[in-house]
């Protein structure tokens, strides 16, 4: 797709290439399929590897390349691994699901990861090796790179290899940004997690609360559900929205993974719940006792970008508040709700039992009234659900190209890809997810689809790739 432009550079000649969602984590292997999506036959480095190889190469050496890594590509919400011998505490819960996202413990968490992934440093070291720049913009499983230890380990990392190499690198061309990277009248990227209310962190530039050890983030309902509930349920794929099942795929999930073996679900579900509403209770306390000062830093933000304060206001108003403003949407993600009403159905028929009416009565009201009472509580209260924000992108990105001079507005978090115009001469695109996804019928993982965005700008016009890099 090509797109004449008449807000770029006309004289720009650059390339960029975009990925999200690649989830780079540690590696486990289970014989019995626990956290498959963690397992070794799902590591992409070699293949991103020789997608950004092939995008050097193509066109004129001198042509200016970036590569934008569009939020998810670490994933410190999946590492439950622990030190043998800390240098700080970690508790019991801990141990259990994972340490707490405080600045030391997440940069032990990302030298694990990039330990089991050196092709991956080997790949930003071709890139900046050859001249050319790397984007990091952050999304809601990498917000750790806010702490500067953490961005300090991952170019530590890319400098010893480059040293090792003996391959110079400048990692001025190297730089993170905590909300979306922005080129006039050619590419506005942005990971997307500020548009569902799931993985909305309230302050994206001040992401911290006070914790008793140090600063600490203020999880998303979205990460907390994957550190205190995902990492106990491993036969779950957290990287795919649909490992939210009715009630017969649950049973059947159960029966299939959980009823003949030592590994249990109910329980984990249970206490994992509790686990979450409290950090989200905490979480929010503790947000809304240490506001900061937004507009400072709004400010900051739009000094350092070279933008209009009022233009980085008008993108900051886009931004959606954290489902803990609307406590009835956590009760029923975690079918709390459900659960009561269940309960209400169970006292009404044991009560109806115990009564004096007649028995045509007492089975009458709870075989059909009952379930018909529940079907209309659930039509009503269904509401906005995980798949929302996706189905909302288009409409944000095109606010968002009301705001900026763009052509191409890109996105990822939703894990679906997606190419769409949404003004005139703008296009939205989202770069899916190189993740592990289900195969149809929920039962088996395949690769994801591994997809790839490339923007190319030369003479005014800007032209726009979405490609695969498997089959799936």
């Amino acid at each position: 797709m090509e797109e004449d432009s008449d807000h770029s550079d006309a004289g720009a000649r650059r390339a960029y290439f975009v990925v999200s969602d690649v989830h780079l984590c540690d590696v486990e292997d289970h014989e019995d399929g626990w956290k498959a999506y963690k397992s070794a036959r799902f590591v992409v480095d070699a293949d991103l590897d020789d997608a950004v190889a092939d995008f050097l190469d193509d066109g004129p050496p001198s042509l200016e390349r970036v590569v934008v890594l569009n939020g998810d590509i670490i994933d410190f919400d999946l590492v439950t691994a622990t030190p043998d011998d800390p240098p700080w505490p970690v508790s019991g819960a801990e141990r259990r699901r994972g340490m707490n996202p405080t600045e030391a413990k997440s940069a032990w968490k990302l030298q694990r990861i990039l330990d089991d992934h050196p092709i991956f440093i080997g790949t930003l070291v071709r890139v900046l090796a050859a001249g050319h720049r790397v984007v990091y913009v952050m999304g809601n499983h990498d917000m750790e790179f806010h702490f500067d230890a953490v961005k300090r380990t991952l170019l530590s990392a890319i400098r010893s290899r480059a040293e090792a190499d003996g391959t110079p690198v400048d990692l001025e061309r190297f730089g993170f940004e905590p909300w979306f990277f922005h080129v006039p009248g050619e590419i506005y990227a942005e990971h997307g997690q500020q548009y569902d209310y799931y993985t909305s962190f309230r302050w994206l530039l001040a992401p911290t609360i006070p914790h008793r050890e140090e600063p600490t983030l203020a999880l998303p309902m979205g990460n907390l559900s994957n550190r205190e509930l995902m990492s106990e349920m491993g036969f779950f794929n957290p990287h795919a929205s649909n490992y939210i099942l009715n009630v017969y795929r649950y049973v059947t999930h159960w029966l299939r993974h959980y009823a003949f073996t030592r590994r249990s679900i109910a329980a984990r579900w249970f206490f994992g719940s509790i686990a979450v509403l409290l950090r989200l209770i905490r979480t929010k306390r503790a947000v809304q006792r240490n506001p900061p000062d937004h507009e400072a830093l709004l400010e900051a933000l739009a000094k350092r970008l070279s933008l209009p304060l009022p233009t980085i206001q008008a993108l900051d108003r886009l931004q959606t508040q954290p489902i803990t403003n609307r406590w009835y949407r956590v009760v029923r993600e975690f079918w709390i709700d459900r659960v009561i009403v269940t309960a209400l159905m169970a006292g009404i028929s044991v009560g109806l039992l115990l009564s004096p009416l007649p028995l045509w009565v007492k089975l009458t009201v709870p075989l059909s009234t009952c379930p018909l009472l529940f079907l209309i509580y659930e039509s009503f209260a269904h509401g906005d659900t995980i798949f929302s924000a996706e189905h909302r992108s288009t409409a944000y990105a095109r606010e968002i190209a009301g705001i900026v001079d763009t052509r191409v507005v890109t996105f990822g978090h939703s894990h679906t890809p997606l190419t769409a115009p949404v003004a005139p001469g703008v296009t939205y695109v989202n770069t899916g997810t190189w993740a592990p996804i289900w195969k149809e019928g929920g039962h088996e993982l395949s690769p994801g689809l591994r997809n790839v965005l490339i923007v190319r700008v030369e003479s005014g016009k800007v032209g726009i790739e979405l490609t695969s890099r498997t089959g799936g």
